[in-house]
């Protein structure tokens, strides 16, 4: 069965939307933990906008505005690259209100669809291989790019990956990647840094899991196939949050859900039940199914689900109704992690994170 997946880089501008979305949550959950928070941010070339709103006990401390360029000197946006985050013509349209955030909250606001999935096993941290192996490989390209071979490059960039799965394991096919680089770097150099970052961290997974079939020569790795490529980031695309979601879920062969993730406050029904489903999905694989799929179907001003959904293969721990209820989820929501790094893409990557251990 061929298996296909892609991810993309911080610097993208899909994500850097994203990202900036998120550390606006996290800079209102600092002000106060129970804060309503929707945010939208789209980027082109050197204009950017916010729109969205606030509600709050107390006052952010930082301007969304002021947050957006942080985020972008963070991912690398600055003077050295061909966008520079301080040089962004912000619209801000953030409603921002101090009052209490909870009036009228107490219960599921919103509709949802939602989706958790958990497979295979803790190697592929509970992920189908194919977006394991995407995120890992993206993960090796950002590290590079900032302080290792590829130093320089980026911050945008993508990775495809193609492989065969099969009852012996993974054959690993071809490895596409575009990455930003500067006009001082030859794409050879580029091409030549890509292939050893790649081959070390491919070899790196199969050191550790002989499921990994394909021996790094028999890998066809394509870099930047357009050529040069020099002006990227919102300069060469337009990014805007909620576009990323086949990456930020479980790639493109697992359903999704109805709503993006980044740039909602944590009681927010799409994100809050999307971290239940992932934590009772791996606990089912871990307590001996093999894989798990599972379906949540929220109303509005419905504390309990309307439908729980389980599609498991083998037998594996069910979680209660009780487990899915609104007030429960809340309850359990550790909003410590609801930080700008989930914008990156690391919702169900991260092995940190509460809801994926």
């Amino acid at each position: 069965m061929i298996r296909i997946a892609e991810a993309v880089l911080p610097g993208h501008p899909d994500k850097f939307c994203d990202q900036i979305a998120d550390a606006i949550v996290q800079e209102a959950i600092k002000a106060d933990s129970e804060a309503f928070v929707q945010i939208e941010v789209g980027v082109w070339s050197d204009q950017a906008w916010l729109s969205g709103n606030i509600v709050s006990r107390q006052p952010l401390s930082r301007s969304p505005a002021d947050i957006l360029i942080a985020v972008g000197l963070s991912v690398g946006f600055d003077d050295r690259n061909w966008i520079d985050a301080r040089r962004y013509t912000i619209t801000d349209a953030v409603c921002q209100n101090t009052d209490d955030p909870t009036e009228g909250r107490d219960i599921c606001d919103d509709q949802s669809i939602v989706i958790g999935y958990a497979g295979y096993d803790n190697k592929t941290r509970y992920l189908p291989p194919e977006q394991f192996l995407v995120h890992s490989l993206c993960n090796a390209l950002w590290h590079s790019s900032r302080e290792g071979e590829l130093k320089g490059c980026g911050p945008d960039g993508k990775v495809l990956v193609i492989l065969r799965e099969e009852a012996a394991g993974w054959y690993l096919e071809r490895i596409l990647v575009t990455l930003q680089h500067q006009q001082s770097m030859g794409l050879l150099e580029v091409t030549a840094n890509v292939q050893t970052t790649l081959k070390d961290n491919y070899e790196g997974l199969s050191a550790k899991d002989s499921r990994w079939r394909s021996r790094w020569p028999e890998v066809e790795v394509v870099v930047n196939p357009n050529g040069p490529y020099y002006r990227g980031g919102s300069d060469g695309d337009n990014g805007q949050t909620g576009r990323k979601l086949v990456m930020d879920f479980y790639g493109p062969r697992i359903p999704i859900g109805g709503g993006a993730l980044s740039g909602k406050h944590p009681g927010h029904i799409d994100r809050l039940a999307a971290y239940a489903a992932r934590e009772a999905a791996i606990q089912a694989v871990r307590s001996g199914a093999k894989e798990c799929m599972l379906r949540l179907t929220y109303a509005p001003n419905c504390s309990q689900p309307l439908d729980v959904n389980w599609d498991i293969e083998g037998r594996g721990e069910r979680r209660p109704m009780t487990f899915f209820d609104f007030d429960a989820m809340l309850a359990r929501i550790d909003t410590a992690s609801i930080t700008s790094e989930l914008g990156r893409g690391t919702h169900f990557w991260d092995t940190n994170l509460p809801w994926n251990r």
